[in-house]
C-alpha cells in the first residue's frame, strides 16, 4: 500500500492521464515541510546549532528548493548549473554549499565573489582554490571533505581527501595560513552504510581529525552530508537489510559525540539528507496499457518505465498500489502474480516483479516514495520526460509541464 491509496479517485487520475501519455509526478509539498520539521526537531532536542542543507541533485523541483530557502535550509549544491539555479532560485550566495568532485575556475570565482562555502573534494582542487584566492580581492569560505578510512565493508568511496593516502592533511596544509582563505570545517558524504551506528564512527573520526587541524580553538562546522533514511511505509522497511533507523535515531548517534566534545552548542553541525527528506515527497501514476501472458507467467505492459523512478536498477519494489478501473467487466483481471512492466523496448525495464492483484487495461498505478533521483534523472528515452503535478483540494497544479516534442526539438540545430 503507499500512503496515497485514498486521495483521489479513478476518475480525478484517468483525465490527468489522459494530458500526459499516461504518467506524472505527483508531489507532496505537506510531506516536505513535515519532513523538514520532524529533523531538525530531532536534531534540536540534543544540539542546538544544527542547520539542514537541501540537495539539488536529489530533487531539483523549484517549488520545493524555494520552500526550503524559505524554512531556512541551506541549498546544496554539485555543480555550476546547480549554482546559477539556486541563485536564479533567489537563494543568498552564504546560503549555498558548494560541494562536488569539479569546479571551473569560473564557478569558484562565481562562489569566491557571493561569500559561498566551498568544501573541497581533491588536492588538485585545494591548488585550484589557493592559485585563484591570490588574484581574488576579498575573503574566500573553504572546508575540506574527507574520504574517511572506516573499512565500509570492502567497499572504498572515490570522494573526498584521504586521510590514508595524506592528501586529506596536505590540502589542509596547502589553505591554512593563507591571508583570504578561512579554512571552516570538515565535510563527509557516504550511503554505504545508513545505520545510526555509522554515523556515530564517522563523527568520532571528524572530531578527531578536526583536532589535528583545528586545534584547541575547533572547526566552525562539521558536515555529516546525506545518506539518512526517512519516512516510509511498512513495505518499504521490510525489505532494507536492517531496520531503518529514524531520525532521532540519527540525532542521537550523531549528537552525542559532538555534546561530549564540544557541549550542547559547539560548531555548526550540517546534515544533508537528500532521500531522508524527499523519499517520500513525491508519488508516480501510470496506467496499465495491455495485459499479457507467456508462457505461465504474467506481464502487465505500462504507460510507466522503470528509468523514471530508479536511478539505478536494484530489487527493491517500490510500494505499489492499483486503483481499479470502474470500466472493466467483472472477470476480466486475470493471472497473477503479475511483473508490471514500463512502455520501452528494454527486457529489463520492469517496475514492480510479482504484484499480487490480478490487473487489467485502463487500472492505474500509484507507486510511491519516488521523490528523489526520480524526476532529475528521467531521461527523454522514447517518450519525453513526465510532469509534475500537486494534487490540491480544487484539483491538479502544475509544478512543471510536460516537454512537447516541439520544446525537445528546439534543443537541437535543425
Amino acid at each position: 500500500m503507499t500512503d496515497s491509496d485514498t486521495l483521489y479517485s479513478w476518475a480525478e487520475l484517468s483525465y490527468l492521464l489522459e494530458q500526459t501519455e499516461g504518467v506524472a509526478f505527483i508531489a507532496f509539498t505537506d510531506r516536505f515541510v513535515a519532513n523538514v520539521e520532524a529533523l531538525s526537531k530531532a536534531f534540536r532536542k540534543h544540539y542546538s546549532n544544527v542547520s539542514i542543507g537541501y540537495s539539488y541533485k536529489t530533487n531539483h523541483l523549484p517549488e520545493l528548493c524555494k520552500m526550503a530557502f524559505k524554512l531556512g535550509l541551506y541549498a546544496e549544491v554539485v555543480s555550476g548549473s546547480e549554482y546559477i539555479m539556486a541563485q536564479k532560485l533567489g537563494v543568498t550566495g552564504d546560503r549555498i554549499l558548494f560541494n562536488g568532485p569539479t569546479k571551473s575556475d569560473e564557478e569558484l570565482r562565481l562562489a569566491f565573489s557571493n561569500r559561498s562555502l566551498i568544501n573541497i573534494d581533491s588536492l588538485s582542487e585545494a591548488r585550484q582554490v589557493l592559485r585563484l584566492a591570490s588574484e581574488f580581492d576579498g575573503d574566500v569560505r573553504v572546508g575540506l571533505r574527507c574520504n574517511l578510512d572506516l573499512a565500509w565493508k570492502d567497499r572504498n568511496s572515490r570522494f573526498g581527501l584521504s586521510e590514508k593516502s595524506g592528501e586529506l592533511h596536505s590540502a589542509a596544509e596547502i589553505l591554512v595560513g593563507k591571508s583570504n582563505i578561512h579554512l571552516e570545517g570538515l565535510h563527509c558524504h557516504t550511503s554505504f552504510d545508513r545505520s545510526a551506528a555509522s554515523y556515530t564512527r564517522r563523527v568520532d573520526r571528524l572530531i578527531e581529525i578536526a583536532d589535528q587541524i583545528f586545534g584547541v580553538q575547533g572547526p566552525k562546522f562539521l558536515d555529516m552530508g546525506g545518506g539518512l533514511c526517512g519516512r516510509m511505509s511498512e513495505d518499504l522497511s521490510k525489505q532494507f537489510s536492517i531496520q531503518p533507523p529514524t531520525f532521532d535515531d540519527y540525532a542521537d548517534a550523531i549528537c552525542r559525540p559532538l555534546i561530549e566534545r564540544y557541549g550542547s552548542s559547539g560548531p555548526e553541525l550540517i546534515v544533508e539528507p537528500g532521500v531522508g527528506l524527499l523519499g517520500n515527497v513525491f508519488d508516480y501514476a501510470f496506467r496499465v496499457e495491455h495485459v499479457k501472458q507467456i508462457d505461465d507467467n504474467w506481464f502487465a505492459v505500462t504507460s510507466g518505465a522503470s528509468h523514471h523512478i530508479k536511478i539505478v536498477p536494484n530489487t527493491f519494489d517500490l510500494p505499489t498500489t492499483c486503483i481499479q478501473s470502474p470500466d472493466v467487466a467483472e472477470g476480466i483481471r486475470r493471472g497473477t502474480p503479475v511483473d508490471i512492466a514500463g512502455y520501452t523496448c528494454l527486457e529489463h525495464d520492469v517496475i514492480y516483479r510479482g504484484f499480487k492483484k490480478p490487473l487489467a487495461a485502463g487500472d492505474i498505478l500509484i507507486t510511491s516514495s519516488v521523490g528523489a533521483y526520480s524526476m532529475v534523472s528521467s531521461p527523454d528515452f522514447i517518450r519525453t520526460s513526465p510532469p509534475v503535478y500537486e494534487y490540491c483540494n480544487d484539483g491538479w497544479r502544475i509544478l512543471r509541464g510536460k516537454v512537447s516534442i516541439e520544446d525537445y526539438l528546439n534543443n537541437f540545430s535543425r
